[in-house]
């Protein structure tokens, strides 16, 4: 089978074509022939050797396909099913590949409303931004601040928070396109749409709290980190929670512990970390099936057409220039949406 693989970090001239064997399904997996996988900034991050890592490594977190092996035990699932699955770093190989082998825990049949292309998109997306909006405990008629509202994420996160009836929906923009796909594709009203770029940190947090009525916000979720998480913090009201999904470097000018700056102890804010794949590799395999029934329960709502998959751009058929412009796209910060490869 063809994969796209790197057997060292570093930049994009890494990723390679290579011919791999077939995997075969071990007991309680399936083998997928992948029909489209998406990109995430993780892979990035990884391919840099960022969170090191074994080599050789076949990136790739989401994807969809169709079932064409079983292994030994597998119930609920047929060869010939159209399916979706979040890796969580489990399986035979990354998805940026023709074929894997994945714990059937870990795979669902693919909502009918979606092509393989959408349904590639949504895992990874829809599973952290349903995490961070459930941890941060939304409640009916509150206000939230969403950093990163026109990416992968922050699409999902913008719906879930709709479906759940959190209002005013608050959210950044870099460009023109990120403010025209908030505004036609997720419908967020123009006026709560902050356009940060040359606003010193002051001033971003007054247009914030002039886009609530002048009230700090019970809740803020930060998807893109640095300058936006600190502006999460800024905005949070007094015991308001912020949930983020992106680390800071050792240097970071954040500083959560010193009572005298820390925004968590001055107003006595929570603060939660999203992990998705921490599960999958600290928790026993027995508590894995949260990832079905999280996206279970995503799948449901995609289908009643309550929420809807981000956009989706292809890059071209799997090869190591179509990957290799998805992360060029990715490091460059020119994405809305998710980006996908065509793998069938």
């Amino acid at each position: 089978m063809r994969v796209i693989t790197q057997q060292a970090f570093g930049g994009v001239e890494q990723l390679v074509e290579e011919d791999w064997p077939l995997p075969e399904p071990g007991p309680g997996e399936v083998r997928v022939r992948i029909r489209a996988a998406s990109f995430n900034p993780i892979d990035v991050y990884f391919r840099r050797g960022g969170f090191g890592g074994r080599l050789p490594q076949v990136l790739g977190r989401d994807f969809s396909g169709v079932v064409d092996a079983l292994g030994e035990g597998v119930k609920g699932l047929a060869v010939g099913d159209a399916v979706y699955c979040y890796r969580a770093g489990q399986g035979s190989n990354g998805s940026h590949a023709e074929y894997i082998c994945m714990p059937a825990l870990l795979v669902l049949p693919k909502p009918a409303r979606l092509g393989f292309l959408e349904a590639a998109a949504l895992p990874v997306v829809a599973l952290t931004a349903w995490q961070s909006v459930a941890r941060a405990r939304v409640q009916r008629g509150e206000a939230v601040f969403v950093a990163g509202g026109s990416g992968g994420v922050g699409s999902m996160a913008l719906q879930i928070l709709r479906h759940l009836g959190a209002h005013p929906l608050l959210t950044t923009a870099g460009g023109d396109a990120s403010a025209d796909y908030l505004v036609r594709q997720l419908g967020v009203e123009p006026g709560h749409i902050l356009r940060y770029r040359g606003l010193s940190r002051e001033r971003l947090l007054s247009e914030v709290l002039a886009m609530n009525g002048g009230r700090h916000v019970p809740v803020a979720l930060d998807f893109v980190g640095g300058t936006m998480k600190e502006l999460c913090f800024d905005v949070a009201a007094v015991e308001g929670r912020v949930v983020s999904i992106v680390e800071e470097p050792a240097d970071s000018p954040i500083n959560l512990w010193d009572e005298a700056r820390s925004p968590l102890i001055l107003r006595s804010l929570e603060f939660h970390f999203i992990q998705l794949g921490a599960r999958a590799l600290y928790a026993p395999r027995e508590t894995w099936s949260v990832y079905r029934e999280q996206l279970g329960t995503i799948s449901r709502l995609i289908e009643e057409g309550a929420l809807n998959p981000p956009a989706v751009r292809s890059v071209g058929p799997l090869s190591a220039v179509s990957v290799r412009e998805a992360h060029r796209l990715l490091e460059e910060g020119r994405v809305q949406g998710k980006l996908v490869v065509e793998c069938g």
